[in-house]
Parts: structure tokens; sequence; C-alpha cells
């Protein structure tokens, strides 16, 4: 649904495009400074009252959840909208109420495979992974539990109990994972294609490990 705006909104509204408008050429040319300073502080005050205006009349704008987690701050905070992406999408709300809903989070409570290359046992061994509310649920022979959105601990332990070796960076790879399933309601496929290429990862660390001569045995 489209708003309908007031006067003083439209007079608003024009500015901000302005000011938005003049940023765009400036970021686009490399340029830093006051001035940009100067647009992005005035776009911010002009986009604030522009929200608060709305919001007095029952139309409060909404943003996206990583627009506000990358903000560290509701968009009713006066220092919200001194930045281009949420005057974009407080411009987008104006045209559509419902642009900037989020997708709905479709994979809680799916399983899915992790399957990683173990040298202890000489072949790849399935792990199963379930995502939930909290993060995902790990199940393997020996080792399982529920997990946070990192894979602490249970993903971890299963893997230093067969002695796999894995990149230092996967917890927090999972756990982006996790967060792009939930904000932009990534279906099952693809979860499961994001699980595959961490997977590998840790396949190719565990096969790129130092071994044979003085490594033998380790």
């Amino acid at each position: 649904m489209k708003i309908k705006l007031i006067p003083k909104e439209v007079g608003l509204r024009t500015s901000i495009k302005n000011h938005l408008n003049k940023l765009r050429s400036q970021l686009s040319e490399n340029r830093r400074g006051s001035e940009v300073s100067k647009l992005l502080d005035e776009m911010g005050k002009k986009a604030h009252e522009l929200h608060m205006s709305l919001a007095e009349r029952g139309h409060e704008p909404t943003h996206h959840r990583y627009m506000i987690n990358n903000r560290g701050m509701q968009p009713n905070d006066p220092e919200f909208y001194k930045h281009i992406h949420p005057v974009e999408d407080l411009l987008a709300f104006i045209e559509d109420t419902g642009a900037n809903d989020d997708p709905q989070d479709q994979t809680i409570g799916d399983e899915f495979s992790f399957t990683v290359y173990s040298r202890r046992w000489g072949h790849e061994d399935p792990y199963q992974i379930k995502r939930t509310v909290d993060g995902w649920f790990i199940k393997h022979i020996s080792i399982d539990g529920p997990c946070d959105k990192t894979g602490k601990p249970f993903l971890f332990e299963n893997l230093r109990h067969d002695y796999i070796q894995y990149p230092n960076g996967l917890g927090g790879y999972l756990e982006w994972l996790w967060g792009q399933a939930e904000t932009k309601g990534l279906t099952h496929d693809e979860v499961q294609k994001g699980l595959n290429d961490l997977a590998s990862w840790v396949s190719k660390t565990e096969k790129s490990s130092p071994k044979g001569d003085v490594w033998e045995g380790y």
C-alpha cells in the first residue's frame, strides 16, 4: 500500500531525495570529508522528522531486521537515518508499506547433512545437523546435542574427537549462514548448499594437514 503524504511530508521527502542524489554523486566520485558529513547529517535529520510524522499518523516505517542490527539502534533514534541505506528503505516504505518486510524463515526444524573427510577413518564421515531457533542440533555416532549458531560446543567436540582439522573461521561462517537463513528466508536447498560449502572447506583443511615422515601417527 502506498502512503498518501500530507504537504509537510511531501516537502521533507523532496528534500531527502535531493540530499540522497547529492550524496550518491559525491560517493561515486570517492569524495569524503566535511561536505559528505554535512549532507548525511542534514538528510538524517529530515528523514527522522519524516519518520516521526508518519508514525504520529499511524504509519510508522518498518525496516528489515538486518538494517536495524547493522545500525545498532532503533529507527526512531535521531541518528538512525544518517546513512544512505535506511533512507532508501524509508522512501521505499512510503511507496509500498510492505517493501521492507522480512521474508519468512523457512528452515527452522529442517535436517541437513554435513559430510566431512576423516583421515582417521580414511573416508567421508556424515554428520546430521538440524537448524533450531537458537542455532543447530548436531547428531553423530558418539556425541550429539544442541549448539549455538556457531556450532559450539558439539560440532567442534565431534571434529576434535576424530582429530579432524578444521579452519579457524568455521564457527563464524556457520553463524553467518544461520543469520542469512533467517533474514533472507533461504530455502532448504540453499541452506544445504551453504553447509556443503563449509563441509568441503573442512575436508580440504583436513586433507591438506601435514602427514607422513615425522607426522606419521599424529
